[in-house]
């Protein structure tokens, strides 16, 4: 919440009361500490505000700090990678030029639409360097705005770019909560009522993409840890910083792999805000710390499984495995995923078996089952019925078997499987002790069977 004070010198306070405000607030920090402008944080004060929200720290500052002038000059060195100006102007610091660096200003030029009208007419040959630098430092604040609000990954992924350092807008600046006021609005309102629809939007808000961590991924994230502005600050600086050092990673599993080492800095329940650029809006999902600590046992098991189904879709197995755990959800359909895998052509029937059981026992410790013991029971049975069956000369019933139980499985009908696993047990003429126990309550006890369906496979005792 934005509120103005009369403290001192101070004018304005900013308390992290909901996540838009507390990544305003972060990226305001960076902002003031980057110019070493004063401000103070509201725990750190002995004497309050007079109209402080209390229960939320806070950052009490001048308004007239903030200007354009300096906004665009922190954009401008805080996503300095991005300013396409700043790389012309680094290779215009060479004295000589080669045919490769002169093709790169001009194509550095054509990529940018603010760059194109300023150069329209002027083409880099390697001799006109004097040109190029003296027009970019002349229009360098036009240049550094619209290069920076129109970036898919800068502004124009947070914020409506239309909206830049502007004030007293109808509707909130960020992106899904913004509102085109040229178009009908007063479905919006309580009984389609214009005038009780609600919204604010502050200046401060142009400060959120500073908060969201790596612009280089097309998936940010921002750590709502409010309960003070100094959690905030560290807690988002660290985030980062480790998102950056993971490598090799998808997004999404980038941010699993760093929870799962976040134990110094998230030892609590916390809100996480994401933005993605192929949507028009934040997403936000809580992360328990119930669900965090059983996210950190995964850390050390190996879950690299990938499997394309179809042009939009990738089976990433780890990714599955993080975000069922961070959101409380079993493991059931999953595994079932994994033993209709076994079946397709070229698969690797050892390697999906091992992950298969390895998913298999984590869903019972997830579950709190007392059933490890039956479990075990389920996978031997499973492995030595599969040896009688190629004593029998029957190795192909393995197969035929495996692929019934799981069908009835995945239809949720339970007492086929059972009469599946009674056909078999006859058949072999072996009794499965685990049996009894999923007999007594199926659904519950369902993992018995994925055990034993996972154990029969076509292997011979000299190669187990």
């Amino acid at each position: 919440m934005k509120t103005k004070i009369d403290y001192f010198d101070y004018d304005t306070l900013l308390q992290p009361t909901d996540w838009r405000f507390a990544a305003a607030v972060v990226g305001l920090c960076k902002y003031f500490d980057y110019f070493e402008i004063d401000y103070k944080v509201l725990y750190d004060v002995e004497e309050k505000p007079d109209n402080y929200i209390h229960g939320f720290d806070g950052i009490i500052y001048k308004s007239e700090d903030i200007t354009e002038e300096k906004y665009l000059e922190f954009a401008e060195n805080y996503f300095e990678k991005y300013m396409t100006h700043k790389n012309i102007l680094n290779i215009l610091e060479s004295q000589e030029f080669s045919e490769e660096q002169i093709k790169l200003v001009n194509d550095l030029v054509k990529s940018k639409t603010v760059l194109k009208g300023l150069f329209d007419k002027i083409k880099f040959d390697g001799t006109n360097k004097d040109i190029f630098i003296s027009t970019i430092e002349e229009n360098r604040a036009e240049i550094i705005k619209n290069i920076f609000k129109n970036g898919n990954n800068l502004y124009k992924n947070y914020c409506n770019e239309r909206l830049i350092f502007t004030e007293d807008n109808s509707t909130c600046r960020l992106r899904g909560y913004n509102v085109d006021k040229d178009r009908k609005t007063s479905n919006l309102g309580f009984c389609f009522s214009k005038e009780s629809f609600e919204s604010n939007d502050i200046l401060e808000f142009d400060f959120i993409p500073f908060a969201f961590s790596n612009s280089d991924m097309r998936e940010t994230y921002f750590v709502n840890n409010n309960f003070s502005v100094k959690s905030l600050t560290q807690t988002n600086y660290a985030f980062s910083n480790q998102l950056s050092s993971t490598e090799n990673k998808d997004d999404k599993n980038k941010l699993m792999l760093v929870l799962q080492n976040s134990k110094d800095y998230i030892s609590y329940d916390v809100e996480i805000i994401s933005k993605s650029q192929d949507k028009a809006y934040y997403e936000t999902f809580f992360v328990r710390l119930e669900r965090l600590k059983k996210l950190r046992e995964l850390s050390g098991k190996s879950l690299n499984f990938v499997k394309k189904i179809n042009d939009d879709y990738w089976f990433n197995l780890e990714k599955e495995v993080y975000m069922r755990c961070l959101n409380n959800v079993l493991l059931d359909d999953v595994i079932l995923m994994m033993l209709k895998f076994y079946f397709d052509d070229n698969a690797v029937k050892g390697y999906i078996k091992s992950r298969t059981d390895m998913l298999i026992d984590i869903n019972v410790s997830w579950k709190g089952n007392d059933i490890m013991d039956e479990i075990k029971s389920a996978k031997s049975c499973g492995f030595l019925t599969s040896q009688k069956l190629i004593e029998m000369k029957s190795s192909n019933k393995i197969n035929s078997y495996k692929q019934k139980i799981i069908s009835a499985l995945c239809a949720h009908d339970y007492d086929r499987a059972k009469e599946i696993i009674l056909s078999l047990s006859a058949y072999v003429g072996m009794e499965f002790s685990f049996f009894y126990t999923f007999l007594e309550n199926a659904e519950e006890n369902k993992d018995l069977a994925f055990a034993f369906a996972s154990a029969l496979i076509e292997v011979s005792s000299k190669n187990n």
